[in-house]
């Protein structure tokens, strides 16, 4: 079992995170865009088919990693994959551009070998990009950067103890010219060098990734340990409820969270030395959620690891439709197969997807009511979260990278 919620709290969590100034669009891209999941310019296909090979318009081979989500930035797609490896595929055409190995041997000086602790391997972070450079994060406390076209800009270890139960999933965020990363505690890197420029050891890490956000025009960083930090100097400033494998997201100037403990908070008008998050409404919901949700037109759409899809007022906490969703999930019936909801919710265009690790996925119309439109499925699944642009959807299953987009 132990092995089991390892692999799920990575998966989904793997990881939410996401820099954010208030509402603006985010300049960089990681795990699910911005944080926030939600791709309301894209026009992606409805369905589509593994066997048929129905709306696949690429698929190539990028290496296993059984947790990790794409991302998408400047025209290309960056991955990373067992054992150590960086990843950079074109979007358009799917070919692999190149692949950096980022093990022990690759470090600049001689440095005795610590693999990765726990079921989630040393790979199950996401990747983090502007454009520019991309930054990659590895179980074993391995952090580099790269630019676009595969040229090494630098890369640090950080033996440190492992604090999480089940390993490192914890994504990269950028903000302000800094990465925020969490190999035991919380820190900031620069961007250009990836020196240390900040630690708070009071702020443990976790499986979920730090979320960016700006209170009265100051740059915050919410932990998912609960800690809330300022970003230019990593003083801690106050507290929410703590996560346990899931990440904070922000959206029109309230703190969600989506999972056991799900809830809303406002943001303080002006940041000070302690900030208190006024709550709106607090709920808690049985099941494990590895997965986060996605906030849409005033509704909060989650999922649990059974396969329990609920849908609540985002303004009032109000349970408004409770749904068995009708794909295998840790829940399954006698007779149907078993899968994770490791995939966290995402809203592209009009509709709502929502996958597990075997490769089945359901499109959602959003609304107070349950209504599923299509039912689509891959060859192999992943833990990883798809991610959309344009007309394109960009999701890994099994150790490929497919491009899904209607013919």
């Amino acid at each position: 079992m132990g092995s089991l919620r390892y692999i799920l709290v990575l998966a989904l969590v793997g990881t939410a995170l996401a820099a954010r100034a208030g509402d603006a669009p985010a300049a960089w891209s990681g795990f699910r865009g911005d944080g926030l999941g939600r791709y309301p310019d894209a026009t992606p296909p409805l369905e589509w088919d593994g066997e048929t090979k129905k709306n696949i318009l690429w698929c190539v081979p990028v290496g296993a990693n059984p947790f990790s989500s794409p991302t998408l930035a400047g025209g290309r797609v960056f991955l990373i994959s067992e054992p150590a490896q960086l990843v950079c595929v074109d979007a358009e055409t799917g070919k692999v551009l190149w692949e950096k190995s980022n093990g022990f041997a690759d470090l600049p000086a001689a440095t005795e070998e610590k693999p990765a602790r726990g079921s989630a391997g040393n790979v199950a972070s996401t990747p983090a990009s502007d454009g520019q450079f991309v930054y990659a994060v590895f179980g074993c406390g391995i952090v580099a950067c790269y630019d676009r076209e595969g040229q090494r800009r630098w890369i640090q270890y950080f033996d440190l103890p492992q604090a999480t139960e089940f390993g490192r999933s914890a994504s990269p965020a950028l903000a302000e010219g800094k990465v925020l990363i969490s190999t035991n505690h919380l820190a900031a890197l620069d961007a250009a060098t990836g020196k240390v420029l900040w630690h708070n050891e009071k702020v443990p890490e976790a499986h979920g990734t730090p979320y960016v956000t700006k209170i009265g025009g100051v740059s915050v960083v919410l932990a998912p340990s609960g800690h809330v930090v300022r970003l230019a100097d990593g003083a801690l400033l106050g507290s929410l409820p703590a996560l346990k494998y899931l990440s904070y997201f922000v959206q029109d100037s309230v703190v969600y969270l989506s999972g056991e403990v799900s809830g809303a908070f406002e943001l303080p008008a002006q940041a000070g030395e302690s900030l208190q998050f006024k709550p709106r409404w607090k709920s808690d919901f049985e099941g494990l959620f590895y997965g986060s949700g996605v906030c849409h037109d005033g509704l909060l759409y989650t999922v649990c690891n059974k396969g329990r899809f609920r849908i609540l007022d985002a303004k009032s906490g109000e349970l408004l439709a409770t749904k068995v969703l009708e794909i295998p999930s840790a829940g399954s019936r006698a007779g149907m197969p078993r899968a994770n909801i490791y995939p966290s919710i995402t809203l592209a265009g009009k509709h709502l997807f929502v996958s597990n690790d075997r490769g089945d996925t359901l499109v959602l119309e959003p609304g107070r009511e349950y209504k599923e439109v299509r039912q689509n499925q891959l060859d192999e699944g992943s833990g990883g979260t798809p991610v959309f642009a344009g007309k394109r959807i960009y999701v890994r299953g099994g150790a490929n990278l497919y491009c899904l987009g209607e013919k």
